[in-house]
């Protein structure tokens, strides 16, 4: 059983989180974290999330965390750093779900992935996996279309903008045409979508429309299980969710 702990347990992804958690035998939620602010601090984290007491109460320190096998963070970008330095110093694998980080930050990151197996996942999905396998089989013909274009949708309340999956689709695409010129983003922030992707190839003559939506947040939860599972036995580095499926 994976011993698993949450930093940012009480956003929308570390909600889902505990819900995904609480119904897979596999793993076991031994601690979680947020800000001291947030008014949850000292309730029950199966409490928080609509479920069954599970004896783990949500704690403003990472310090306060017990020994656990991965540390995954859905918090945001600023708090997460903090993450990184604790499974640093605690030889704990990571699993970085937040978004929004600076060049600096980016740094840190990959500094600390020479001491820990880091996972680094902007976008748990299975699908946005499958969507990067996808271009990297068409990756000879993409320089046919003269025109890359990137759009993704959120909900209202997404704070980086764009979204750091959207980022990450322009710089994996950059890669593979061997263009230092920036692919246009069109972000769109609505109601309580739980995010669309659509990347869109084009020329005078034909368009391609390669797309992902998540119908449920779930998705990530589970991808982000499945990320942790996987890391676990990995020497120290920096992964992404495509390594899990190459």
């Amino acid at each position: 059983m994976l011993k698993i702990a949450i930093s940012g347990s009480t956003g929308r992804m570390g909600l889902a989180l505990i819900n995904a958690i609480s119904k897979d035998k596999d793993f076991k939620l031994i601690g979680g974290v947020a800000s001291e602010s947030n008014s949850d601090i000292g309730k029950d984290l199966g409490e928080i999330a609509g479920e069954k007491r599970i004896g783990v109460v949500l704690s403003s320190k990472l310090s306060d965390l017990p020994e656990v096998d991965v540390l995954v963070d859905f918090s945001e970008a600023k708090f997460s750093l903090q993450s990184v330095e604790y499974a640093k110093n605690h030889n704990t694998a990571l699993l970085l779900g937040t978004t929004g980080y600076q060049e600096s930050d980016l740094s840190n990151i990959e500094e600390a992935s020479k001491f820990i197996p880091l996972l680094k996942a902007p976008n748990t999905s299975v699908g946005i996996a499958y969507l990067k396998k996808v271009i990297d089989l068409t990756s000879d013909s993409l320089s046919y279309f003269d025109n890359l274009q990137i759009s993704e949708k959120h909900h209202k309340d997404k704070k980086d903008l764009p979204s750091g999956t959207s980022l990450d689709l322009a710089s994996f695409l950059s890669e593979r045409i061997l263009s230092e010129s920036p692919i246009n983003i069109d972000s769109e922030r609505t109601g309580d979508l739980a995010g669309e992707h659509k990347i869109i190839l084009s020329n005078d003559l034909e368009r391609i429309e390669l797309s992902h939506k998540a119908l449920d947040r779930s998705i990530y939860a589970k991808g982000a299980l499945i990320g942790a599972k996987w890391l676990k036995s990995k020497p120290n580095g920096l992964y992404s969710m495509s390594d899990i499926y190459s």
